[in-house]
């Protein structure tokens, strides 16, 4: 399994995760302890929270990832075209 990153609450002894885990019930795991930023409290990167979420998996990323290179290549092409 790949390591992933999990918000938790700490509530009476407790660490309770904000989402629901894909875990076998009495999986040990490991866990390293780093405060979150207190809720409200924005970050210029917090609009990136989650992008990957609904990403395509696997050879569809790869082709998706190849879709935008292509396009991103042609558009700096027209772009250097112009500036000529």
């Amino acid at each position: 399994m790949e390591p992933f990153t999990v918000q938790a609450v700490y509530e009476k002894g407790v660490l309770k995760p904000r989402k629901k885990l894909n875990l076998p019930e009495h999986s040990l795991v490991e866990i390293r302890i780093k405060p979150a930023r207190k809720a409200g409290a924005k970050t210029e990167f917090a609009s990136l929270i989650g992008m990957w979420e609904n990403a395509p998996k696997g050879l569809e990323l790869e082709k998706s990832l190849a879709r935008t290179r292509r396009r991103s290549n042609a558009k700096v092409k027209k772009l250097a075209k112009a500036l000529k």
